[in-house]
């Protein structure tokens, strides 16, 4: 049974004042496939704060991030786009950070081990820590993990372990914590002196630029961008010294930071801490006015969207949808969607095939049957891996077609 409960003030700096720019309703927990469609759901809304004081984009409504991962079918490594992406990755890193051998290598939210894998077993000591179910996967492929939630009192515990660690990465986990202070406060205690603390997180300018509202659910309590996390490594006598753009992360174009202890002199400020921090105050990202625009846009974009698919209905196509990411389950919930207008979901993770999509409660296939199903159109879920689709899918190759919804709607044409 989830749990939840109000957000009353804003996780970073305290603020009691905020101000909710977006509902997109009652929703169920985006990553809690059912097994049954005759299940009865519990939902929560869906809601997103803006805190006027910090600019941190927040749910007014957190709901228990035990529940959320205590059965958790997200598996990484079923993403092939996404095992290239953590590839490239870890080659990044370790090309600004030059850790020791046998230094320790830690991955937050480490899932099936798809980052750590990456690492040199025989050069560095590798470790994961992951609460959710899928460490079992990590562990039956030989990566040490550790299945706890990271926190400033777990911190200890792996710090006399342990010892400090080198490299410590979170992608796209780091808005998955209500207690983020918490957690910054044992990334400062665990980091040695000379490492470097890696995330990656979708930011919070694309989503307001491309309507990328699906990136909204429950499991992320933030929606983040520079101004608010500089305030906040600052807390922790932590410095942003590098941010780099990537086109593609786990659920879309992301920014990837690298964080020092402010005491070390090893890794210098490529100045690109001020130009974002510049823009963001140049776009006034702590005003309500920019949110309210994107209100609208988000409105106008779900009826071309929405009209498109029951045109297609209307005409007896075939509509299926293409991968089951959770944030494809904010967008069929806020579309209000189902299998009258959407007969099945293509996916390849066998932990989700035979189960329904939470609140939409479309049947999830595997790719074979999919293709089976004489589908024409396929509404794109897995959006932000669109090209790797295009070129491998063999729904594209026996002549199917695409519908695109970010980050405007259209149907595509091989």
């Amino acid at each position: 049974m989830f749990q939840s409960k109000k957000n009353v003030k804003c996780r970073i700096c305290g603020n009691k004042k905020l101000y909710t720019y977006l509902n997109l309703g009652n929703q169920p927990p985006s990553n809690s496939f059912v097994k049954s469609n005759k299940i009865k759901e519990k939902k929560f809304p869906l809601k997103v704060q803006i805190c006027e004081k910090c600019g941190l984009s927040q749910l007014d409504t957190i709901v228990s991030a035990k529940n959320i991962f205590n059965e958790y079918l997200y598996l990484s490594s079923s993403s092939r786009a996404l095992v290239e992406h953590y590839k490239k990755m870890t080659k990044d890193i370790l090309k600004v950070v030059k850790p020791k051998k046998k230094s320790l290598l830690i991955d937050i939210g480490s899932n099936d081990g798809i980052t750590l894998k990456n690492y040199s077993k025989k050069k560095f000591k590798i470790l994961g820590i992951e609460p959710s179910s899928a460490a079992k996967y990590a562990l039956k492929n030989g990566i040490r993990t550790e299945q706890i939630f990271f926190n400033f009192k777990n911190s200890k515990k792996l710090k006399k372990n342990y010892g400090t660690a080198s490299i410590i990465t979170a992608t796209n986990v780091f808005a998955h914590n209500h207690q983020i202070q918490d957690f910054v406060k044992g990334i400062k205690y665990f980091l040695d002196i000379n490492g470097v603390f890696v995330i990656e997180f979708p930011y919070l300018d694309f989503m307001i630029k491309d309507k990328l509202y699906d990136t909204i659910y429950h499991e992320h309590y933030s929606y983040l961008s520079i101004t608010p996390l500089e305030y906040l490594f600052s807390k922790f006598d932590l410095k942003i010294f590098k941010i780099k753009k990537v086109d593609l992360g786990a659920s879309g174009p992301a920014l990837r930071v690298f964080v020092k202890h402010s005491s070390n002199l090893t890794y210098k400020n490529d100045g690109t801490l001020k130009k974002y921090l510049d823009y963001e105050k140049k776009k006034k990202f702590k005003k309500k006015d920019m949110y309210n625009k994107f209100k609208l846009k988000i409105f106008n974009h779900n009826k071309v969207l929405k009209k498109l698919i029951t045109d297609l209905n209307k005409k007896n196509y075939n509509i299926g949808a293409f991968g089951a990411p959770a944030k494809g389950n904010t967008l069929l919930n806020t579309l209000k969607l189902n299998k009258k207008n959407i007969i099945a979901i293509s996916e390849n993770n066998n932990e989700k095939i035979g189960m329904f999509a939470p609140g939409s409660k479309i049947p999830i296939v595997s790719d074979e049957d999919f293709n089976d199903m004489n589908i024409d159109y396929a509404l794109l879920l897995s959006w932000n891996y669109k090209e790797f689709f295009i070129k491998n899918s063999e729904f594209i190759r026996n002549g199917g077609k695409f519908i695109i919804p970010f980050p405007t709607p259209k149907i595509l044409y091989k």
